[in-house]
């Protein structure tokens, strides 16, 4: 929606919004005065400057890339949103590049209130970035793409210039390497884009327009001000003030009508802003789509959830987890140091599952602590987000690593914290502990069935309703060993120890180097290459590091030099920066995108599968269900485009869809039929026979 309004806005004469609104109208003569009058001079030093800035140094064919469009505006004055308000204009720009090569509508940020007399418009102060993407064909022959703009971005206080603009940059064809210097602005523009909501919305019309939305995230006792910008003009009138209150369907904006408002065919979407104090200034913006009189939208969503069945879904959730590929390796390192305790250490048995959970409920509290913070404060992130990271998978690598060395027995480690569940000397209860904080860090890729809709609740509700959610999700994880534990008919049925223990645990260590090959898969989709192989190098060092520190035990220098190598491995991994990201594309899908989703479904049914490739589960649907030939066959056979929205690296577009389905995490998988507006939520566990029964009833 607002791509192509913006696209109609720049099209628009700059006098199109002024002469539409009576009020307006002796003010439009006198604008249209001031800039015939600036047609007649020289046109005056610039009050806004503009720039383009390209989030790549270069960028391959058949990949795409943002750039940001930056306004440098003097003291006092200022430019407009995509619906001016009661006067004024858009910026106009006319594009210039090379054939194979497509430039998209600009993104605007949420504006600001600019009251001139009796006027109301809609625009910026200061600086401000307007992204847009810029797609390259994969069979784009240039060394470099050559983009040039011209045209006005009309700048206004006492009076309104039209200022004329050229604007170009030239990047390189190559790799696809991202600039780091610029990831800042473009991580600040992008959060001043609205992001699309697709709630429960109702319109009723009166004397007064009464917008009903959905927003169960909105706390009373924190907002300072809510704004709403309509994308059409007109349809308002922009200088009465917008009341709002807080009612049990969401929040209701009363709005005075315009001049082109009609109840049964006006489109009412437009921006919300919403400005809460927590500590500190914090602004969400969002679109939302209202087209029609009284229209209800619904979807599959957490809004109907209540805390108990969130609370319930989010232990069975945490129970299933035990059974995941990413957990079950620790798991079973943690039964076998339990073998042992039965003969040696029965009277502390239980204490030991106690620690264990501890640490597993500790840690998914202190994850549900740091998701909600880091979501308060504006971050577009969700469950799983961690190894979105690549320092952080590196460092995992080299864990899991470690801990296979130490259960082949190249090493033993003592009491440390490396001594997880028994994997070297140390059995104590800081060991028993640190299991279950190592088993929540590895289940971070894993979505377990009913544990999607439990975190998606969890997360957008209060941050004590968030923490009850998550520490269920632990205590669901943690009760199978818990309950071994602590019952004697169970610990009975356990074998002796004998020799088989130490056969179990160094075949245990190969699990584990499997889990550290897939991290470094992981990461060289992140970083490429030469990322991947710089940790590789680091796990080397490490490995170096270990047989030094083995074989020269009493001697001083051997330890300081192993830990040295400790020291510079781990810098391997601090120094990753995601230069590169790979393209989403693959042979067989098409790279979700809002815009993408809007065309296909123009064409027939679309199906997006929500994936990543830290994410165990989806990698097994996509061997199992999603390339299977019978369900190819069926997508071929009823025309379905095939998406796939990658959330490897971390993408604020895909956060906010899985957002609209209730979901924080991977995967999700959607089945829209042609022109719908709505999805069918497709099972987190997909079989073929699921997948062609869904097909088979669009």
């Amino acid at each position: 929606m607002a791509g192509t309004l913006a696209g109609r806005t720049q099209g628009t004469d700059y006098l199109g919004y002024a002469a539409l609104s009576p009020r307006a109208l002796p003010f439009s003569l006198v604008f249209a005065c001031l800039l015939f009058c600036t047609g007649l001079q020289a046109q005056p030093d610039p009050h806004v400057r503009g720039e383009l800035i390209a989030e790549v140094v270069s960028i391959a064919a058949g990949d795409r890339f943002s750039v940001l469009f930056r306004q440098d505006i003097d003291a006092g004055w200022h430019t407009y949103w995509l619906n001016p308000g009661d006067s004024g204009a858009a910026p106009n720009f006319n594009w210039q590049v090379p054939d194979g090569v497509v430039v998209g509508e600009f993104q605007y940020p949420y504006p600001e209130r600019i009251a001139y007399g009796p006027l109301m418009n809609f625009g910026y102060h200061g600086e401000v970035s307007l992204p847009f993407l810029v797609s390259v064909e994969s069979t784009f022959p240039g060394e470099e793409i050559a983009i040039v703009g011209t045209g006005r971005v009309l700048v206004c206080a006492d009076i309104c210039i039209p200022q004329k603009m050229r604007l170009e940059i030239t990047v390189p064809v190559g790799p696809t390497t991202f600039d780091p210097s610029v990831k800042s602005l473009f991580l600040e523009a992008r959060a001043r884009v609205p992001v699309p909501l697709d709630v429960s919305s109702r319109i009723t019309s009166g004397d007064m327009i009464a917008l009903t939305i959905g927003l169960p995230t909105v706390q009373d006792h924190r907002i300072s001000g809510i704004e709403y910008f309509p994308f059409h003009p007109d349809l308002i009138d922009n200088p009465s003030e917008q009341h709002y209150q807080l009612t049990d369907q969401g929040l209701e904006l009363q709005l005075k009508p315009g001049f082109e408002y009609d109840a049964a065919t006006s489109d009412l979407s437009g921006v919300l802003v919403i400005r809460e104090s927590s500590g500190k200034a914090v602004v969400s913006s969002y679109e939302i789509s209202l087209q029609s009189n009284d229209v209800a939208r619904s979807q599959l969503s957490t809004q109907s959830m209540s805390l108990m069945a969130a609370v319930v879904f989010a232990f069975l959730g945490g129970l299933i987890l035990n059974l995941m590929p990413c957990v079950f390796p620790v798991l079973s390192i943690k039964i076998l140091s339990l073998v042992e305790s039965v003969q040696s250490e029965n009277d502390s048995i239980g204490l030991h599952g106690l620690a264990y959970a501890a640490g597993v409920v500790l840690s998914f509290v202190a994850i549900a602590l740091l998701l909600i913070g880091l979501r308060a404060s504006g971050e577009l992130i969700g469950w799983g987000f961690q190894l979105q990271s690549p320092m952080v998978v590196a460092l995992l690598a080299y864990l899991f690593l470690v801990i296979g060395l130490n259960l082949l027995g190249v090493f033993e480690i003592g009491y440390s914290l490396m001594s997880l569940g028994g994997l070297g000397k140390g059995n104590g209860y800081l060991s028993s502990a640190a299991t279950g904080v190592l088993a929540t860090v590895v289940a971070a890729p894993c979505t377990a069935p009913f544990m999607g809709a439990a975190v998606g609740y969890a997360l957008i509700q209060s941050p004590a309703v968030g923490i009850i959610v998550f520490t269920a999700l632990g205590a669901g994880m943690a009760l199978p060993y818990l309950l071994l534990c602590f019952s004697p008919a169970l610990l009975r049925r356990l074998p002796k120890p004998g020799n088989w223990m130490i056969l179990l645990k160094q075949f245990l260590a190969f699990p584990m180097f499997a889990s550290a090959i897939w991290l470094l898969w992981v990461l060289g989709l992140q970083v490429g290459p030469t990322g991947m192989m710089q940790v590789l190098v680091g796990g080397l060092v490490i490995s170096l590091a270990i047989w030094i520190s083995n074989q020269f035990q009493s001697a001083i220098l051997s330890k300081i030099m192993a830990g040295l190598l400790i020291v510079g491995a781990l810098y391997t991994a601090w120094i990753q920066v995601p230069q590169k990201v790979p393209s989403q594309a693959d042979s067989s899908a098409g790279v979700y995108s809002r815009d993408s989703l809007d065309e296909a479904l123009k064409e027939g049914p679309v199906f997006v599968n929500f994936t990543a490739a830290w994410c165990i589960t989806c990698q097994v649907n996509e061997i199992n269900a999603l390339s299977a030939s019978s369900v190819v066959e069926a997508f071929s056979e009823k025309g379905i485009t095939y998406l796939r929205a990658d959330w490897t690296n971390e993408d604020p577009q895909i956060t906010l869809a899985l957002q609209e389905y209730g979901r924080s995490g991977v995967p999700l998988y959607l089945l829209y039929e042609q022109n719908g507006r709505t999805a069918i939520v497709l099972p987190q566990i997909l079989t073929e026979s699921i997948l062609l029964d869904a097909i088979s009833d669009l």
